[in-house]
């Protein structure tokens, strides 16, 4: 940590000290810990801009463990599934990549909680979706407070709070592939001090079956502590800590199947994939206090400090042979490859049938601190909703990629005893200050929010085996304003303008940040029977930023590519309605649907293997023309059954026009699933899952190596005790 830095964050907490010696009295149901950036389904409703609130009771439903699953629900978002439980998701919003999730902004209770947000935004790391009592996504103008990434926008975990009654539960799932879940929540508050235990362990033996037998399943560990104290002084005020450690060993690859081998058993996994595994630890340290200055000025300060650490033990292809998503897709040509890879034959003494298992280690820090004030205040003409807030953040990640070679024996992979330099050793650090400023406008039945944001960003990349060191400097203003009016008692309109930005990694020079100007445009109507919310959205890029990873060939991880100007444009639209039936029966609906196009606006010749070619017109990769969900759900007190159906368009995975054909793509595919619940009483809830009824077996991507399918069909059991 540089002394510039030591300096700012050292002065703000001081200066946070300061301010809470100074405040006082509380009274029990003051809630001031800030920790949501939407709040409440109302105040989604009145965004100047485009905003999803999943609660707990929607996150009940079908008591997900992956996030991909819940986020169906929020329109304008795309997944792309890797390992069918949403271990380590690829999310993208408004068209921005979904390539781990990278061009988003990813937080917990309003802090950056990615590895390594700036210097390498993979997100490796996710907050397991179990642990969490809200979700909330924020699109269009609304978003420019929440950077860094802000050309989609940003998704928020709420994590559970300790509420002034007592709470404790316990939660037990079972289902098939081994699949079980244990998690205990425990929480007190009393008089000015609460304490909030959460622990989770969930895992699998998995879906997939290994050649010759073997592990493919995961196991996941989660243990979150909070402490809340509310100190009997003058001005209300409550300082949060919170703790977290987690855990995953998952016996996890890259390696897919050939297209013919898929269509026998998607499920299956090659001999030469027996090695793979992915270990990783994640530590946290929150803090978070809150102080009312006044009935209508809060100040809230935020400081973080978070460690995550992972190995990947895995198949990376042939040592001085062909790349593996050559041999996939091209089987008949590399005959010998494709044998090895099944085991069928031996490896003889040559680097060509030597295979590459590589050990990724990375080592991620990730710190800040942040300050923002909100004042509500009225004005002669018009009333003001204020928010002012500076971040100070450092983070940084240290790769150790450690070559082996092994030979295929009898079907087992053997070391071949040579010790080999590592394939990569660097360190790309970032120091950012962000600054934003708002304020929301309103008179009658309209609004205007106008907002800018300020990333000034310092970074460095060094290389440890040629010693070379690279620094660049980034700095972009980000406006965006956003307007709301309620014409009538149910109806509304909204729209919004700002500038996206996607900050380019450290020392990457050559390389410009992604840039966009994204307009957004919809009306909303409401009625005691239900809702319907219809939005454009048309993203300018003037800069698309492509980020090279491990799976990619010909390309150092963490190598950046300019893809010039890209288009995206779309609508979304969200809809349900409700009603009363006799015997207290409640029937219900809900529609999400996207369609969304995008095109390249110039011709280039790539060296990133994901774009290659590129023709002027063509649509981007990985981006489905239609995603859409329905679910209807009937309830009474004591019971309800929910089905829900999605579909998902196919996508192409290289760029191009028309239809995909004969180029790489995925699967269009449909997945229907089934809850029903029964409350046994007020402390006990009984519930049935199943997922993938009609057990739909779809290639989902053919990256990183071949194809790879969704989850197949599953039935968890699942009962939930309040004590």
């Amino acid at each position: 940590m540089n002394t510039l830095f030591r300096l700012k964050l050292a002065t703000f907490l001081i200066a946070s000290a300061v301010s809470a010696t100074a405040a006082e009295n509380a009274d029990e149901a003051f809630l001031v810990e800030e920790v949501v950036v939407i709040g409440t389904k109302d105040k989604a409703l009145n965004l100047p801009g485009s905003g999803t609130l999943i609660e707990d009771q929607e996150l009940e439903r079908f008591d997900h463990v992956d996030i991909n699953q819940v986020l169906a629900r929020v329109p304008g978002l795309y997944v792309r599934e890797e390992d069918g439980y949403g271990l380590r998701p690829n999310i993208g919003i408004r068209g921005a990549s979904a390539e781990r999730s990278q061009k988003i902004t990813i937080m917990e209770d309003g802090v950056l909680i990615a590895p390594a947000p700036y210097s390498a935004p993979a997100a490796y790391y996710f907050p397991n979706v179990s642990r969490v009592a809200a979700v909330e996504v924020l699109k269009g103008p609304s978003s420019i407070r929440h950077g860094p990434h802000t050309v989609g926008g940003a998704v928020n975990f709420v994590s559970s709070q300790i509420d002034t009654a007592p709470a404790a539960e316990i939660d037990l799932s079972a289902g098939t592939d081994g699949f079980y879940k244990v998690q205990g929540l425990w929480s007190r508050m009393r008089e000015t001090n609460g304490l909030l235990i959460d622990l989770l362990q969930y895992g699998s033996k998995g879906f997939k079956n290994l050649d010759g037998g073997g592990d493919t399943g995961f196991e996941r560990s989660d243990l979150n502590v909070k402490l809340r104290f509310r100190p009997n002084t003058r001005l209300r005020q409550s300082l949060t800590v919170k703790l977290g450690y987690g855990d995953e060993v998952s016996d996890e690859t890259y390696l897919g199947l050939t297209d013919t081998d898929f269509s026998s058993d998607p499920n299956r996994r090659y001999r030469a994939s027996q090695l793979g595994q992915f270990r990783s630890k994640h530590k946290k340290v929150h803090l978070n206090h809150t102080l009312e200055i006044q009935e209508d000025l809060l100040m809230n300060a935020k400081a973080y400090v978070n460690r995550f650490d992972r190995d990947w033990n895995k198949l990376d292809g042939f040592i001085n042979g062909p790349t593996l998503q050559s041999v996939l897709r091209y089987p008949q040509q590399f005959v010998r490859e494709y044998d090895l890879l099944r085991g069928n034959i031996d490896s003889a003494e040559v680097d060509g049938d030597r295979l590459d298992i590589t050990n990724n280690q990375r080592e991620f820090d990730s710190m800040g601190a942040q300050l923002s004030l909100n004042w509500a205040y009225a004005g002669q003409r018009l009333d003001h909703e204020t928010s002012l807030g500076v971040r100070f953040h450092k983070d940084q990640v240290d790769r150790h990629h450690k070559q082996r070679g092994y030979l295929m024996t009898s079907g087992d992979l053997l070391w071949d005893d040579v010790v080999r330099a590592p394939k990569l050793r660097n360190r790309a650090e970032t120091d950012a200050v962000s600054a934003w400023l708002t304020d929301t406008m309103k008179r009658n039945d309209w609004s205007l929010t106008a907002g800018v944001r300020v990333e000034d960003i310092k970074g460095v990349a060094l290389d440890f085996e040629t010693g070379a060191v690279r620094a660049n400097e980034q700095s972009i203003v980000s406006p965006g304003v956003g307007g709301f009016w309620q014409i009538t008692k149910n109806f509304s309109t909204l729209f919004g303008v700002y500038r996206g930005f996607s900050p380019a990694g450290p020392g990457d020079g050559g390389v410009e940040p992604e840039e966009s100007i994204n307009y957004e445009y919809g009306v909303r109507l409401q009625t005691s029977l239900g809702h319907l919310e219809v939005v454009g959205f048309f993203s300018d890029y003037q800069n698309l930023v492509g980020r090279c990873r491990v799976s990619d060939s010909d390309c150092q991880p963490g190598d950046e590519y300019n893809g010039g100007e890209v288009e995206i444009a779309g609508v979304e639209i969200t809809g349900g309605v409700s009603v009363s039936l006799r015997d207290q029966f409640e029937l219900a609906t809900n529609l999400t649907y996207t369609y969304t196009e995008s095109a390249f606006q110039t011709t280039f010749l790539s060296e990133f293997s994901q774009w290659g070619l590129v023709q002027k017109g063509d649509a981007l990769p990985y981006l489905p023309q239609h995603v859409a969900q329905i679910e209807a759900s009937l309830a009474t007190g004591r019971w309800d059954i929910i089905a829900a159906i999605k579909f998902q368009d196919e996508m192409r995975e290289v760029p191009g026009y028309g239809r995909i054909g004969d180029e790489l793509g995925t699967d269009g595919h449909k997945t229907l699933k089934l809850a029903a619940t029964w409350y046994q009483s007020e402390k006990i809830l009984l519930q049935i899952i199943a997922q993938n009824i009609l057990n739909e077996a779809a290639i989902v991507s053919h990256r990183p190596f071949g194809a790879r399918p969704n989850r197949p069909r599953s039935i968890v059991a699942r009962i939930k005790l309040t004590l």
